[in-house]
């Protein structure tokens, strides 16, 4: 049964603002009065932002629990801004968002992406290796090119990779995908360039959850991480026993978790404080020892 999603909500923290190649990013910082030592960056998914789901206020308020503050955050995607970004800006970003952390004292991080957040945190991770991020919480972690041949077709998806591989040749990667011609909706808008990142079976975007591929970028990586999807999840394009065993074959982490949260779509909608003790418990195990940042 879905839960009514409470209309009241009241968080302590600050709203914020730092800089990411010249331009800037906003957010919330949940904070209170109490010193904790590790920073819970929640990164949203395709046209998302730091604010508006049920979702990221709910773990904002549940991981005190597991002794994290938390930094929601707009990134080059967020809004309109998802027509144009460019993947690989997420490097940016999160080094934005983590050095915003460390100004404020803290030394240990949780990164924590909700859809196309997985990707950006799953590159980032793997590229930074940085030793100060102790986990990956990936919320719904989606294959876009599969969910893009599943909605269009064979047919129907080459057609629209030509075009773009054309305009991106042409010089115009920044022209919008033709109007009509059954766009999914998440990509109504989208350029060229920002069309193929995830359309093209080879891009680095689409690689990174490509269930059916080698999941190089996320066989990288060693550190604890939680997968976790609703039984209703409805991008997935294979059963999530099939999704369960294929990070499983692949992962290298020391502590994997994969967990259904019955009932929950995509967006966990009615079931935000189940996903919420989900994520808080795998968290309290698996925090490293060490003074607190703030």
């Amino acid at each position: 049964m879905v839960r009514p999603a409470p209309f009241n909500w009241r968080l302590p923290g600050s709203l914020v603002a730092f800089p990411s190649r010249g331009r800037r990013l906003d957010g919330f910082w949940r904070h209170d009065d109490k010193q904790r030592g590790c920073l819970f960056v929640l990164v949203h998914g395709m046209g998302g932002d730091f604010y508006h789901s049920v979702l990221k206020k709910t773990l904002m308020g549940r991981a005190a629990s597991a002794d994290c503050d938390v930094l929601s955050f707009n990134n080059a995607g967020a809004g309109e801004g998802v027509r144009t970004e460019r993947f690989s800006d997420c490097l940016a970003d999160l080094d934005a968002a983590l050095a915003f952390g460390r100004r404020a004292g803290y030394q240990r991080f949780v990164l924590a992406g909700h859809s196309t957040g997985c990707q950006k945190i799953a590159y980032y991770q793997a590229r930074r290796a940085d030793p100060a991020v102790e986990a990956l919480v990936h919320l719904a972690p989606g294959d876009d090119h599969a969910i893009l041949r599943r909605d269009l077709g064979e047919s129907g998806l080459r057609r629209l990779t030509t075009w773009a591989r054309r305009r991106v040749k042409a010089g115009h990667g920044g022209d919008p995908l033709p109007a009509g011609g059954g766009v999914p909706g998440f990509c109504v808008g989208f350029s060229a360039r920002r069309f193929l990142s995830i359309a093209d079976p080879d891009s680095l975007e689409a690689r990174i959850f490509q269930y059916d591929g080698g999941l190089r970028v996320f066989s990288r990586l060693t550190l604890p991480m939680l997968v976790l999807f609703g039984t209703r999840e409805e991008y997935a394009c294979l059963p999530l026993a099939g999704m369960e065993a294929r990070l499983k074959a692949a992962t290298a982490s020391r502590h994997f978790v994969f967990k259904a949260i019955r009932g929950a779509d995509h967006g966990f909608h009615g079931h935000e404080r189940e996903t919420a003790d989900a994520v808080t418990a795998f968290l309290k195990p698996v925090r490293l020892p060490g003074k607190a940042g703030r």
